[in-house]
């Protein structure tokens, strides 16, 4: 009774961090955006990227650290299918300006680029560390390019008159702060949310491909609400699409870097066949639905979270963690 309730407790608690946090790293943003005359979007493609994309880089390095490779590239492709389809669909139901604008072809192009690169890199199999610099360094040339070209990285709108952002005296810290609350929040969500599952009776297969896989994408979850309810429609779009290209390209060259990656013949065959492809899919999607659907940002995320609705229920009912 008493581990019941410490797990109540635990699911509450890791709910109002996910809500306080995601506000302070919003806010945060924003004011550094206004302080360095960019526009959040920009602010949404990298600083709270980084934020809400500090999870994936921990366990994925960590992973690879300890060999396995699979778990490795699998949460970074699960994250990107998981920010697209259950993230931005959430974000843009509250907030259907996140979608309407649709991305810019500059990071469009850049989101494809990015898992063209990775899939070409693992094609036999591998992440070496000379693989793993190669993605570092593409990371690093797209967010020298975000804070010295021109444009916001998106056309989506953004300072709305309904947009609301309280003065943030140390934004920086709010953005730190923020991103810490998300994390610490996030883990105590899963605590909870795995403990009460498994006390229902729920299969640990069934647990791991709904708590665990929404639970890497808690950050920029929380984020992307904070974002939508403070009216800033830029962030939301910014913060998915940066975190993408952040897991791709960054998270991959860590792990490769702290451990070169040597995935099994079936992890190769899940890689290419499923995972991949499945990504590559949601990110047309992300890319072409703003056009094939112009204007109408709810029935976009609609479409967005029935895709993710759908590849989750495959995947139980193929019984694949």
């Amino acid at each position: 009774m008493q581990q019941l309730i410490f797990e109540i407790l635990a699911l509450l608690a890791g709910f109002t961090f996910l809500s306080r946090g995601a506000d302070a790293l919003v806010d945060g943003g924003v004011a550094l955006a206004r302080r360095w005359g960019l526009e959040p979007t920009v602010i949404g493609l990298t600083v709270i990227a980084w934020g809400t994309s500090m999870p994936e880089i921990v366990v994925s390095g960590y992973a690879a650290w300890v060999g396995k490779a699979g778990a490795s590239i699998g949460t970074v492709l699960g994250s990107n299918v998981a920010n697209i389809g259950l993230v931005l669909g959430v974000t843009a139901t509250i907030l259907p300006a996140v979608l309407r604008g649709g991305a810019q072809l500059r990071d469009g192009i850049w989101l494809l680029a990015s898992l063209g690169l990775l899939a070409g890199l693992t094609w036999d199999g591998t992440i070496t560390r000379i693989d793993a610099g190669i993605l570092l360094a593409a990371f690093l040339i797209y967010e020298v390019m975000l804070f010295v070209g021109p444009g916001s990285g998106s056309s989506a709108p953004d300072d709305t008159a309904e947009a609301v952002t309280p003065e943030v005296v140390k934004p920086f810290r709010a953005v730190l702060l923020g991103s810490v609350v998300i994390a610490v929040g996030a883990r105590a969500v899963m605590y909870g949310g795995e403990g009460l599952a498994l006390r229902l009776g729920i299969p640990p297969t069934v647990v791991g491909l709904t708590v665990f896989a929404i639970g890497t994408s808690l950050p920029e979850l929380a984020a992307g609400i904070g974002s939508a309810r403070r009216g800033h429609a830029g962030i939301g779009l910014g913060n998915v699409i940066g975190s993408n290209l952040f897991n791709t390209l960054a998270v991959m060259g860590v792990a490769g870097l702290v451990k070169p990656i040597a995935l099994v013949p079936s992890e190769v065959q899940s890689c290419q066949i499923r995972d991949l492809p499945t990504t590559l899919g949601f990110s047309i999607a992300l890319l072409v639905l703003p056009f094939a659907l112009k204007g109408k940002g709810r029935a976009q995320a609609v479409l967005l979270l029935a895709g993710y609705v759908a590849y989750v229920s495959s995947l139980v009912l193929q019984g694949r963690i």
